[in-house]
């Protein structure tokens, strides 16, 4: 093969490459959770329909930007949801790797239990965007976040406080930890959202602000992973079609 050819070859391969780093950006790949982390979550969140939950290695493109250890979003189309943790913060191994899973999963709970999503609308989106409207758009005091942080993902928190060493050892938590078992997340969509709103507003007005709100994020979520998988897939396809070419010189 001459020198040119060889070259063509490592540009056709860069192109690949760069599609295939552009996907896994903007669709992080979908991960088992080990079946002792996956006992251990199904006995503390018993109502949780762990079949519909989907963990992901990484965060999904813009959300990277936001520095967060994992983040859940509930699927537009379907009740789906899915979790995605930075490969920083993936040890389901550890108290802490756990508890963030664990974390995480409640809020899975609360998306489950807020109800069906109807397109762009998702009642638990809407209602998280509304609470964090109440809550002055600060994480900390977030009514959402705290109930799922009582459980797990702080020091203090029932799970990591009761079990802050805590090591590989499944079987062991799994006996241990039925006592904190959660049987439900407790969310209602009207009575909470209402418990949201302004006294000045009428609820109804503050549904339609926080749906055309939900509407907005997922418009844009669709806008930036619709035009980066063509890009991704038009760099890939261009890397195979100048590879193929190669050979045939």
């Amino acid at each position: 093969m001459s020198g040119a050819s060889v070259d063509a070859v490592r540009v056709a391969d860069r192109l690949r490459e760069a599609g295939s780093r552009l996907w896994r950006w903007l669709f992080p790949p979908e991960v088992e959770l080990p079946a002792g982390a996956r006992r251990v979550v199904a006995a503390l969140l018993p109502d949780l329909d762990l079949s519909r939950v989907s963990f992901h290695l990484g965060m999904p493109h813009l959300a990277g930007r936001a520095h967060a250890a994992a983040l859940t979003l509930p699927s537009p189309f379907s009740r789906r949801t899915r979790i995605y943790v930075a490969r920083r913060h993936w040890s389901p191994g550890t108290s802490k790797g756990l508890g963030t899973l664990i974390h995480e999963s409640y809020h899975a709970l609360q998306a489950q239990e807020s109800g069906w999503s109807l397109g762009p609308f998702h009642p638990f989106l809407v209602l998280y965007l509304a609470a964090g409207a109440a809550n002055r758009f600060r994480y900390r005091g977030h009514p959402m976040e705290e109930e799922a942080y009582r459980l797990a993902g702080r020091r203090s928190s029932r799970f990591d406080s009761t079990f802050p060493h805590w090591q590989d050892d499944f079987a062991a938590l799994e006996r241990q930890c039925g006592g904190l078992a959660v049987a439900g997340s407790g969310l209602r969509f009207w009575p909470d959202l209402a418990r949201s709103a302004p006294p000045a507003l009428p609820v109804a007005a503050w549904l339609l602000l926080w749906s055309a709100a939900a509407g907005a994020v997922w418009l844009a979520r669709l806008t930036v992973e619709g035009t980066g998988a063509v890009a991704a897939a038009s760099l890939w396809t261009a890397g195979t079609c100048a590879r193929w070419l190669s050979a045939k010189k």
